[in-house]
Protein backbone atom coordinates (compact mmCIF):
# COMPACT_ATOMS: atom_id res chain seq x y z
CA UNK A 1 0.00 0.00 0.00
CA UNK A 2 1.09 3.52 -0.78
CA UNK A 3 -0.36 6.34 1.37
CA UNK A 4 -0.25 9.89 0.07
CA UNK A 5 -1.07 12.96 2.16
CA UNK A 6 -1.34 16.20 0.25
CA UNK A 7 -1.63 19.65 1.83
CA UNK A 8 -0.44 21.89 -1.00
CA UNK A 9 -1.15 22.39 -4.70
CA UNK A 10 -1.86 19.15 -6.57
CA UNK A 11 -1.98 20.66 -10.02
CA UNK A 12 0.50 18.11 -11.38
CA UNK A 13 -1.92 15.26 -10.73
CA UNK A 14 -5.09 14.34 -12.55
CA UNK A 15 -7.22 11.24 -12.00
CA UNK A 16 -8.87 9.52 -14.96
CA UNK A 17 -10.73 6.21 -14.97
CA UNK A 18 -9.94 3.49 -17.47
CA UNK A 19 -12.02 0.36 -18.22
CA UNK A 20 -11.65 -2.31 -15.60
CA UNK A 21 -11.94 -0.04 -12.58
CA UNK A 22 -8.36 1.24 -12.43
CA UNK A 23 -7.26 4.86 -12.25
CA UNK A 24 -4.58 6.62 -14.20
CA UNK A 25 -2.91 9.32 -12.09
CA UNK A 26 -1.31 11.37 -14.84
CA UNK A 27 1.89 13.08 -13.66
CA UNK A 28 3.80 15.62 -15.74
CA UNK A 29 6.77 13.28 -16.01
CA UNK A 30 4.75 10.17 -16.96
CA UNK A 31 1.83 7.91 -16.09
CA UNK A 32 1.36 5.45 -13.22
CA UNK A 33 -1.74 3.39 -12.42
CA UNK A 34 -3.24 3.52 -8.95
CA UNK A 35 -6.43 2.08 -7.44
CA UNK A 36 -7.91 4.23 -4.67
CA UNK A 37 -9.37 2.08 -1.91
CA UNK A 38 -9.94 4.29 1.13
CA UNK A 39 -11.17 7.79 1.97
CA UNK A 40 -10.25 9.27 5.33
CA UNK A 41 -12.71 11.62 7.06
CA UNK A 42 -11.19 15.09 7.22
CA UNK A 43 -12.78 16.18 10.46
CA UNK A 44 -11.31 19.64 11.12
CA UNK A 45 -8.07 18.90 9.28
CA UNK A 46 -6.93 20.83 6.22
CA UNK A 47 -5.45 17.73 4.55
CA UNK A 48 -6.76 14.40 3.33
CA UNK A 49 -5.17 10.95 3.02
CA UNK A 50 -5.90 8.27 0.43
CA UNK A 51 -4.59 4.71 0.28
CA UNK A 52 -3.61 3.38 -3.14
CA UNK A 53 -2.88 -0.08 -4.46
CA UNK A 54 -0.13 0.34 -7.06
CA UNK A 55 -0.12 -1.50 -10.38
CA UNK A 56 2.45 -1.31 -13.19
CA UNK A 57 1.26 0.49 -16.29
CA UNK A 58 0.10 -1.91 -19.02
CA UNK A 59 0.16 -0.79 -22.66
CA UNK A 60 -3.06 -2.66 -23.45
CA UNK A 61 -4.95 -0.48 -20.93
CA UNK A 62 -4.10 2.78 -22.67
CA UNK A 63 -6.94 4.53 -24.47
CA UNK A 64 -7.53 3.91 -28.13
CA UNK A 65 -6.49 6.67 -30.51
CA UNK A 66 -8.73 7.32 -33.50
CA UNK A 67 -6.63 9.05 -36.12
CA UNK A 68 -9.18 8.17 -38.82
CA UNK A 69 -12.11 10.11 -37.31
CA UNK A 70 -14.02 12.16 -39.90
CA UNK A 71 -13.36 15.84 -39.15
CA UNK A 72 -16.48 16.87 -41.09
CA UNK A 73 -18.84 14.61 -39.16
CA UNK A 74 -20.58 14.99 -35.80
CA UNK A 75 -21.53 11.68 -34.19
CA UNK A 76 -24.68 11.87 -32.08
CA UNK A 77 -25.15 9.05 -29.55
CA UNK A 78 -28.65 8.47 -28.23
CA UNK A 79 -29.05 5.78 -25.54
CA UNK A 80 -32.58 4.60 -24.80
CA UNK A 81 -34.35 2.12 -22.57
CA UNK A 82 -38.12 1.55 -22.84
CA UNK A 83 -38.87 5.07 -24.07
CA UNK A 84 -40.58 4.15 -27.34
CA UNK A 85 -43.38 6.66 -26.72
CA UNK A 86 -40.90 9.56 -26.53
CA UNK A 87 -38.03 8.38 -28.70
CA UNK A 88 -39.45 9.53 -32.03
CA UNK A 89 -39.54 13.18 -30.94
CA UNK A 90 -35.88 13.05 -29.84
CA UNK A 91 -34.79 11.43 -33.12
CA UNK A 92 -36.72 13.97 -35.21
CA UNK A 93 -35.02 16.86 -33.44
CA UNK A 94 -31.59 15.44 -34.30
CA UNK A 95 -32.37 14.63 -37.93
CA UNK A 96 -33.97 18.06 -38.33
CA UNK A 97 -30.74 19.93 -37.61
CA UNK A 98 -29.76 22.68 -40.06
CA UNK A 99 -26.24 21.21 -39.91
CA UNK A 100 -26.79 17.94 -41.74
CA UNK A 101 -23.30 16.40 -41.61
CA UNK A 102 -24.08 14.04 -38.76
CA UNK A 103 -24.67 10.44 -37.90
CA UNK A 104 -27.16 9.33 -35.26
CA UNK A 105 -26.32 6.18 -33.32
CA UNK A 106 -29.30 4.91 -31.34
CA UNK A 107 -28.18 2.48 -28.64
CA UNK A 108 -31.08 0.33 -27.44
CA UNK A 109 -30.10 -0.63 -23.89
CA UNK A 110 -32.19 -3.82 -23.70
CA UNK A 111 -35.65 -2.31 -24.33
CA UNK A 112 -38.77 -4.49 -24.43
CA UNK A 113 -41.29 -1.91 -25.67
CA UNK A 114 -40.94 -1.74 -29.45
CA UNK A 115 -38.03 0.68 -29.57
CA UNK A 116 -36.65 -1.02 -32.68
CA UNK A 117 -39.93 -0.39 -34.53
CA UNK A 118 -39.77 3.33 -33.71
CA UNK A 119 -36.24 3.61 -35.07
CA UNK A 120 -37.17 1.55 -38.13
CA UNK A 121 -39.81 4.08 -39.15
CA UNK A 122 -37.11 6.63 -40.00
CA UNK A 123 -35.90 6.17 -43.57
CA UNK A 124 -32.70 8.13 -43.10
CA UNK A 125 -29.30 6.65 -43.92
CA UNK A 126 -27.69 8.74 -41.18
CA UNK A 127 -29.27 6.53 -38.48
CA UNK A 128 -27.60 3.42 -37.10
CA UNK A 129 -29.32 1.16 -34.58
CA UNK A 130 -27.36 -0.83 -32.01
CA UNK A 131 -29.07 -3.21 -29.61
CA UNK A 132 -27.55 -4.39 -26.35
CA UNK A 133 -28.91 -7.76 -25.13
CA UNK A 134 -29.35 -6.53 -21.55
CA UNK A 135 -29.73 -3.21 -19.78
CA UNK A 136 -26.30 -1.91 -18.71
CA UNK A 137 -27.11 1.72 -17.93
CA UNK A 138 -26.64 5.02 -19.72
CA UNK A 139 -22.88 5.21 -19.24
CA UNK A 140 -22.25 1.83 -20.86
CA UNK A 141 -24.73 2.57 -23.66
CA UNK A 142 -23.07 5.90 -24.45
CA UNK A 143 -19.61 4.34 -24.46
CA UNK A 144 -20.84 1.64 -26.81
CA UNK A 145 -22.20 4.28 -29.14
CA UNK A 146 -18.89 6.15 -29.15
CA UNK A 147 -17.04 2.94 -30.01
CA UNK A 148 -19.08 2.79 -33.22
CA UNK A 149 -18.89 6.53 -33.95
CA UNK A 150 -16.96 7.88 -36.94
CA UNK A 151 -17.00 11.62 -36.27
CA UNK A 152 -14.34 13.86 -34.74
CA UNK A 153 -17.01 15.58 -32.64
CA UNK A 154 -19.33 13.79 -30.21
CA UNK A 155 -22.80 14.90 -29.16
CA UNK A 156 -25.23 13.12 -26.86
CA UNK A 157 -29.00 13.21 -26.99
CA UNK A 158 -31.42 11.72 -24.45
CA UNK A 159 -34.49 9.83 -25.56
CA UNK A 160 -36.93 12.27 -23.96
CA UNK A 161 -35.31 15.60 -24.91
CA UNK A 162 -35.44 17.95 -27.91
CA UNK A 163 -32.77 19.89 -29.78
CA UNK A 164 -33.55 23.21 -31.46
CA UNK A 165 -32.87 23.04 -35.24
CA UNK A 166 -29.86 25.40 -35.12
CA UNK A 167 -28.10 23.67 -32.22
CA UNK A 168 -25.33 21.82 -34.05
CA UNK A 169 -24.76 24.67 -36.50
CA UNK A 170 -24.09 27.08 -33.65
CA UNK A 171 -21.91 24.60 -31.79
CA UNK A 172 -19.76 23.92 -34.85
CA UNK A 173 -19.36 27.67 -35.41
CA UNK A 174 -18.13 27.98 -31.81
CA UNK A 175 -15.59 25.22 -32.35
CA UNK A 176 -14.43 26.80 -35.61
CA UNK A 177 -13.56 30.03 -33.81
CA UNK A 178 -12.05 28.34 -30.74
CA UNK A 179 -8.42 27.46 -30.11
CA UNK A 180 -7.06 23.96 -29.55
CA UNK A 181 -7.43 24.22 -25.75
CA UNK A 182 -11.22 24.07 -26.08
CA UNK A 183 -12.51 20.52 -25.64
CA UNK A 184 -16.19 21.17 -24.93
CA UNK A 185 -18.83 23.59 -26.18
CA UNK A 186 -22.09 23.79 -24.25
CA UNK A 187 -25.27 25.84 -24.14
CA UNK A 188 -28.12 26.79 -21.86
CA UNK A 189 -31.34 24.78 -21.85
CA UNK A 190 -35.08 25.15 -21.47
CA UNK A 191 -36.28 22.92 -18.66
CA UNK A 192 -39.78 21.50 -19.22
CA UNK A 193 -41.42 20.13 -16.09
CA UNK A 194 -43.95 17.31 -15.85
CA UNK A 195 -46.83 19.80 -15.63
CA UNK A 196 -45.69 21.52 -18.83
CA UNK A 197 -44.07 24.57 -17.24
CA UNK A 198 -41.00 25.78 -19.07
CA UNK A 199 -38.09 27.55 -17.35
CA UNK A 200 -34.84 28.99 -18.63
CA UNK A 201 -31.93 26.96 -17.31
CA UNK A 202 -28.63 28.81 -17.37
CA UNK A 203 -25.73 26.39 -17.53
CA UNK A 204 -22.85 27.03 -15.13
CA UNK A 205 -19.63 28.83 -15.92
CA UNK A 206 -16.79 26.30 -16.19
CA UNK A 207 -13.21 27.28 -15.35
CA UNK A 208 -10.43 24.92 -16.37
CA UNK A 209 -8.79 23.21 -13.38
CA UNK A 210 -11.45 24.15 -10.85
CA UNK A 211 -13.63 21.57 -9.10
CA UNK A 212 -16.07 23.68 -7.09
CA UNK A 213 -18.24 26.69 -7.68
CA UNK A 214 -17.55 28.94 -4.69
CA UNK A 215 -20.99 30.60 -4.29
CA UNK A 216 -22.88 27.31 -4.61
CA UNK A 217 -20.20 25.28 -2.79
CA UNK A 218 -20.84 22.35 -5.12
CA UNK A 219 -19.20 20.91 -8.22
CA UNK A 220 -18.83 23.67 -10.79
CA UNK A 221 -20.08 21.44 -13.63
CA UNK A 222 -23.29 20.49 -11.79
CA UNK A 223 -26.25 21.62 -13.86
CA UNK A 224 -24.43 21.08 -17.16
CA UNK A 225 -26.56 18.72 -19.25
CA UNK A 226 -24.88 16.10 -21.43
CA UNK A 227 -27.52 16.75 -24.11
CA UNK A 228 -26.41 20.41 -24.20
CA UNK A 229 -22.75 19.68 -25.02
CA UNK A 230 -20.54 18.75 -27.94
CA UNK A 231 -17.12 17.25 -27.13
CA UNK A 232 -14.01 16.78 -29.22
CA UNK A 233 -13.62 13.04 -29.62
CA UNK A 234 -9.93 12.91 -28.72
CA UNK A 235 -10.67 14.82 -25.51
CA UNK A 236 -13.44 12.37 -24.60
CA UNK A 237 -11.15 9.40 -25.19
CA UNK A 238 -8.27 10.99 -23.33
CA UNK A 239 -10.60 11.46 -20.35
CA UNK A 240 -11.52 7.76 -20.42
CA UNK A 241 -15.20 8.02 -21.43
CA UNK A 242 -18.13 7.50 -19.07
CA UNK A 243 -17.67 5.62 -15.81
CA UNK A 244 -19.84 2.53 -16.32
CA UNK A 245 -19.98 1.83 -12.59
CA UNK A 246 -22.14 4.91 -12.05
CA UNK A 247 -25.92 4.96 -12.60
CA UNK A 248 -26.16 8.64 -11.63
CA UNK A 249 -23.84 11.63 -12.09
CA UNK A 250 -21.87 9.77 -14.76
CA UNK A 251 -22.03 12.92 -16.90
CA UNK A 252 -20.91 15.13 -14.00
CA UNK A 253 -17.95 12.82 -13.43
CA UNK A 254 -16.99 13.03 -17.10
CA UNK A 255 -17.25 16.84 -17.10
CA UNK A 256 -15.00 17.05 -14.05
CA UNK A 257 -12.31 15.04 -15.81
CA UNK A 258 -12.66 17.08 -19.00
CA UNK A 259 -12.52 20.40 -17.13
CA UNK A 260 -9.25 19.42 -15.46
CA UNK A 261 -7.50 19.48 -18.84
CA UNK A 262 -9.58 21.43 -21.34
CA UNK A 263 -11.35 24.75 -21.74
CA UNK A 264 -15.14 24.94 -22.08
CA UNK A 265 -16.98 27.48 -24.27
CA UNK A 266 -20.46 28.60 -23.20
CA UNK A 267 -23.15 29.51 -25.75
CA UNK A 268 -25.58 31.62 -23.75
CA UNK A 269 -28.76 30.51 -25.48
CA UNK A 270 -31.25 27.68 -24.75
CA UNK A 271 -30.59 25.30 -27.66
CA UNK A 272 -31.92 22.16 -25.94
CA UNK A 273 -35.22 21.34 -24.26
CA UNK A 274 -34.66 19.17 -21.19
CA UNK A 275 -37.91 17.34 -20.42
CA UNK A 276 -38.52 15.96 -16.96
CA UNK A 277 -40.18 12.55 -17.13
CA UNK A 278 -41.40 10.16 -14.45
CA UNK A 279 -38.79 7.66 -13.34
CA UNK A 280 -35.82 9.63 -14.70
CA UNK A 281 -32.39 8.67 -13.39
CA UNK A 282 -32.08 11.96 -11.50
CA UNK A 283 -35.01 10.88 -9.30
CA UNK A 284 -33.32 7.70 -8.01
CA UNK A 285 -31.84 8.84 -4.71
CA UNK A 286 -30.01 5.58 -3.90
CA UNK A 287 -27.96 5.80 -7.09
CA UNK A 288 -27.25 9.46 -6.33
CA UNK A 289 -26.02 8.55 -2.87
CA UNK A 290 -23.59 6.00 -4.26
CA UNK A 291 -22.43 8.41 -6.96
CA UNK A 292 -21.72 11.22 -4.49
CA UNK A 293 -19.77 8.80 -2.32
CA UNK A 294 -17.78 7.75 -5.37
CA UNK A 295 -17.02 11.35 -6.34
CA UNK A 296 -15.70 12.03 -2.85
CA UNK A 297 -13.45 9.01 -3.04
CA UNK A 298 -12.20 9.90 -6.47
CA UNK A 299 -11.58 13.62 -6.06
CA UNK A 300 -11.11 13.84 -2.30
CA UNK A 301 -7.53 15.12 -2.48
CA UNK A 302 -8.26 18.03 -4.76
CA UNK A 303 -11.61 18.78 -3.10
CA UNK A 304 -9.96 19.01 0.29
CA UNK A 305 -7.53 21.59 -1.04
CA UNK A 306 -10.29 23.73 -2.54
CA UNK A 307 -12.78 23.41 0.33
CA UNK A 308 -12.42 21.15 3.39
CA UNK A 309 -15.85 22.45 4.43
CA UNK A 310 -17.40 21.00 1.27
CA UNK A 311 -15.82 17.59 1.90
CA UNK A 312 -17.08 17.49 5.48
CA UNK A 313 -20.57 18.45 4.32
CA UNK A 314 -20.59 15.82 1.58
CA UNK A 315 -19.41 13.13 3.99
CA UNK A 316 -22.31 13.98 6.30
CA UNK A 317 -24.73 13.93 3.38
CA UNK A 318 -23.51 10.54 2.18
CA UNK A 319 -23.81 9.03 5.67
CA UNK A 320 -27.37 10.32 6.06
CA UNK A 321 -28.30 9.19 2.56
CA UNK A 322 -26.92 5.68 3.12
CA UNK A 323 -29.05 5.32 6.23
CA UNK A 324 -32.16 6.33 4.29
CA UNK A 325 -31.50 4.38 1.10
CA UNK A 326 -32.26 0.79 2.09
CA UNK A 327 -31.54 -1.55 0.45
CA UNK A 328 -28.26 -0.15 -0.86
CA UNK A 329 -28.04 0.14 -4.62
CA UNK A 330 -24.67 -0.54 -6.23
CA UNK A 331 -23.66 1.51 -9.28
Amino acid sequence: QYVSTLTGDNGAYEVTELPGGTYDVVIDSGGTLFVADNLVDLGQSQSISLSFAVQPQKPEMLRRRHGSADARLTSVVLPTFNRAALLGRAIESVLGQSQRDLELIVVDDGSTDGTADVVGRFADQRIRYLRQPANRGQAAARNEGVRHARGALLAFQDSDDVWLPSKLERFLAAFASADAAVGVVYSDMTRVWLDGRAEYHRSPSVVRGRLLDSPACFYQVAGLGIQATVIRRWCFERAGGFNERLRCFEDLDLFIRLSRRHDFVHIEAPLTEYHQTAGSVSEISAHECRARQWLLLRYGLALAIESPRFVRRELRHVRECRRECVPRVSP
